[in-house]
Parts: C-alpha cells; sequence; structure tokens
C-alpha cells in the first residue's frame, strides 16, 4: 500500500513530453533571409529530383520550384497541414481514468488501527461511436488541410508567372524604346542639317526633337518599371533581388502563344470542377462537416463512468464495485449542437457550389478573353510583318538610290513601333493565358503536372 502510489506517479511522469524551447530572433531570421541564393546546394536537389531536364534554363518551371522551395506561403500550408495532422491525434484520445484517494486520522480510536483511506477509481466511457466521429471529422480536415498545399502551390506559381512576364515586357520595352531612341536621334541629326541647309522649317526641327523627348521620358519610365517588375519577381520566388543577379533569365514561355482553338478547354473545365484542389478540399470539408453532425448527434446519448473503490478502514479492507454515475438528458438532448451542425454541413455544401460556379466563370471568362484576342495578335503580327516589308523596300531603294537615308530610318521607327505594338498584345495574351492555367489548375507545361501534385508537395523539401 505504501509503494502504490508512487508507483502510479512514476508511470505518469515517465509519459509526459517535456518542453523544448524554439525562440524566433528577428536579425538571425532577416540574415537567413537575406542569404537565400539560387545555387543553394539543398535547392539544387530539390530540383534534381523533379522531372526537370538536368541543366535546364531559368525558365518558368524551374523558377517554380525555387519558389515552392522558399516561399513562405508553402510552409505556411505545410504547417497547417500539420497541426491538421496532430489533430487526429487528439480525437482519437480515450478520456484518462482519474484516481481520488482520501486519507483520514482517527485521533480518539483506541483499540484499532487509527487510519482511514477512501479511493475511487473513476473510467469514464464513451457511447454511440462518439471517438470514431471524431477521428474521422479530423482525418477530412487534414485531406482539406493536404489538398490545400497544391492550391497555395498554385497561387505561388501564377503570381511568379505574372511576376516574370512583366520583367520580360518591361525589359523588351527597355529595348525597343533605346532603339526607337536611337533612330531619333539619327532623324534628329538628319532635319538639323536640312533645316541649316534650308530644306525644312525650324517648327519641324522642333517637332522631331518634342517626338524625341517623348521617347526619352518614355524610357526612362520603362527602366524604373524594369527595375521594379525585378524585385517584384523577387518577391514571388521569396529571395532577396539580388539572388536574380548572377542568372539568365529564359523567357521562352512568353514569347509564342499556344493554339488555344485545339486546346479541349471543355474537357479541362469539366476536369477542374471535379479535381482541382480547391474542389476536392472543399468536398472534404463537407465530408468534415457530416462527421462533425454524426458526432453532435450521438452526443444525444449520454456517457456514463464506472466508479470501483478501495476502503481501509480502521483495520477493515473494504472493496466497492460501484455501479457509475450516468447524466441524465431531462432539460435537453444536445438539440442545439445539432441544429448548429446541420447548418454548419448546409453552409459546407453552400460553400461548394458556390466555388465550382466561380471556377466556371473564370475559366469561361479566360478562355474567351484569349479568343478574342486572338485576332488582335494576328492584327498586330500582320502590322509588324508589313512595316518589316516596308523597311526592306525602303533599304533596297537605298541601295539603288531612288531614296535617301531619312527615308529608311522612318521605315525603321516604323518597323520598331509596330514591334512595341506587338508586344502590348503579346504581353496582354499572355497575362490572359496565365488566368486560363491559374482557373484550369493545369499547367500548360506538363513537368510541372506532377511537381504541382498534392501528394508530392505534402513533404517539405527542406
Amino acid at each position: 500500500m505504501q509503494l502504490q502510489f508512487p508507483l502510479i506517479g512514476l508511470v505518469m511522469l515517465a509519459g509526459c513530453a517535456s518542453y523544448q524551447p524554439r525562440p524566433l530572433e528577428p536579425l538571425a531570421s532577416s540574415l537567413q533571409l537575406a542569404s537565400r541564393r539560387l545555387d543553394n546546394s539543398q535547392l539544387q536537389a530539390f530540383i534534381n529530383n523533379t522531372n526537370l531536364p538536368a541543366h535546364a534554363p531559368w525558365n518558368l518551371d524551374k523558377l517554380t520550384l525555387v519558389a515552392l522551395y522558399y516561399h513562405p506561403d508553402m510552409a505556411l500550408a505545410r504547417a497547417q497541414a500539420e497541426s491538421a495532422d496532430a489533430a487526429i491525434i487528439t480525437a482519437g484520445q480515450r478520456p484518462n481514468p482519474s484516481l481520488s484517494v482520501t486519507p483520514t486520522w482517527v485521533s480518539n480510536l483506541a483499540s484499532a488501527t487509527p487510519w482511514i483511506f477512501a479511493s475511487v477509481l473513476s473510467i469514464p466511457i464513451e457511447t454511440a461511436g462518439k471517438r470514431g466521429y471524431r477521428i474521422d471529422r479530423s482525418r477530412h480536415l487534414t485531406d482539406a488541410a493536404s489538398l490545400r498545399i497544391a492550391d497555395a502551390a498554385w497561387l505561388v506559381r501564377g503570381r511568379l508567372r505574372l511576376a516574370l512576364l512583366d520583367v520580360y515586357a518591361a525589359r523588351e520595352a527597355v529595348r525597343l524604346l533605346q532603339q526607337q531612341l536611337q533612330l531619333e536621334q539619327a532623324i534628329d541629326r538628319q532635319l538639323q542639317q536640312q533645316q541649316r541647309a534650308g530644306e525644312i522649317a525650324e517648327t519641324d526641327l522642333l517637332a522631331a526633337q518634342l517626338g524625341q523627348q517623348h521617347v526619352r521620358l518614355a524610357l526612362t519610365a520603362a527602366q524604373k518599371k524594369q527595375t521594379d517588375s525585378e524585385v517584384m519577381l523577387a518577391a514571388a520566388l521569396a529571395v532577396p533581388v539580388t539572388a536574380l543577379a548572377d542568372i539568365s533569365l529564359d523567357f521562352g514561355e512568353f514569347t509564342q502563344l499556344p493554339d488555344l482553338k485545339t486546346t479541349a478547354t471543355g474537357l479541362l473545365q469539366a476536369l477542374a470542377l471535379r479535381q482541382r484542389p480547391d474542389v476536392l478540399a472543399s468536398l472534404a470539408d463537407y465530408a468534415a462537416a457530416q462527421s462533425a453532425l454524426q458526432l453532435e448527434i450521438a452526443n444525444q446519448y449520454p456517457n456514463f463512468q464506472l466508479n470501483p473503490g478501495y476502503t481501509f478502514n480502521t483495520g477493515e479492507h473494504r472493496w466497492s464495485l460501484g455501479a457509475g454515475s450516468i447524466p441524465l438528458p431531462v432539460f435537453n438532448q444536445n438539440q442545439g449542437p445539432i441544429a448548429e451542425m446541420a447548418a454548419k454541413r448546409q453552409e459546407a455544401a453552400q460553400r461548394f457550389e458556390a466555388l465550382q460556379l466561380r471556377i466556371m466563370g473564370e475559366i469561361e471568362r479566360a478562355h474567351a478573353n484569349a479568343l478574342a484576342l486572338h485576332n488582335r495578335w494576328q492584327a498586330a503580327l500582320q502590322v509588324q510583318q508589313n512595316r518589316t516589308a516596308n523597311l526592306k523596300l525602303a533599304q533596297d531603294l537605298l541601295q539603288a538610290g531612288e531614296l535617301d537615308s531619312h527615308a529608311v530610318h522612318l521605315a525603321e521607327l516604323e518597323q520598331s513601333l509596330a514591334e512595341r505594338g506587338r508586344l502590348d498584345v503579346l504581353v496582354e495574351c499572355q497575362q490572359t493565358l496565365a488566368s486560363l492555367e491559374a482557373a484550369l489548375r493545369q499547367p500548360l507545361s506538363p513537368v510541372m503536372a506532377t511537381v504541382l501534385s498534392a501528394p508530392a508537395l505534402r513533404k517539405s523539401p527542406e
């Protein structure tokens, strides 16, 4: 009897977890973030474990892997999934029994042992399968959290695609404006010669110089936008902008447009409405709401507990079986929580339908915009081809002595302006394609199909 309670205490202490502090240091964290590089060995190992070809250029697909490795949204989604995993353990725990001990000393008892020890062991017993419903609910929530990792990956890729497109558009705009400025300067020199020779009025020269100033201002704005776009690209990758200084970005993804008329968009839309990760996560949320309703219905039936006991009473050993106590559902039969969970289930169903309708709208809008832009793209290409043909004709006439260099410079300027117009339409088309890919949750690149799947993203790359 003397060793019973110390042994019970030792057994309880042996199963206890100990606290391990993990303080956050803002300075250390900021230094670690600032030191991120694209040549990190662990990052390279993560990239090499995918289907991406060895020595692949730094294109959209490869940069997507960088974002999946570094971006905090991915780490947060994985942490939320781990929390949901831990909740399964909580849901599956059986209630612990409790032991109460009451030692009593009888001071005026002379003929017997003056001690009375009373102990009661309370063993709670759940009924109606409540533990199973709790586990089911937690498992469904874990499935939803795991699927939202894939959805977070799509959001990360979507932001990255637009950021990389902005860098491409800004660099191309700077290149074309520099080209245009050089042509404007060459035209200005020719006009100055003509003005000095009295062939044109000074107002014609001033008008040309004003156009040159407009181009110079546009070039300054484009250079600023290029700097801003590179900063935004680094933010989309979750790396400092200095990490982009030593790499050559590949914009091959944006130079051409796929033929959307041959793309089975209807089939992809049907797949998206059934298989998008956020759709599957919403279904898991609904299943969790159903399990929660089942749990509250089961809570109508009370649990009970057994209370066996032992009493040492002035030398006598007394044992009691303790039939237990049962709550009586007199004032309520858990109607309130049941009604709440039924409403939550209906809310989850409405959220699922609203999500599907939103997806349908996103896909149809993006596809319609892409088809509408197709005609503009063809027109821009035709204008550029015409200006290129006109430039070649002017160069041929220059060689034949039938045209002066001023006319050739004007033709070159028109060709540069046509190329800028083509670039504007190309960027708009690529933005629409980015919206379509994000709405379909189907990568236009087959390499990303496996990488962006939920099972592949569940494990942390670190």
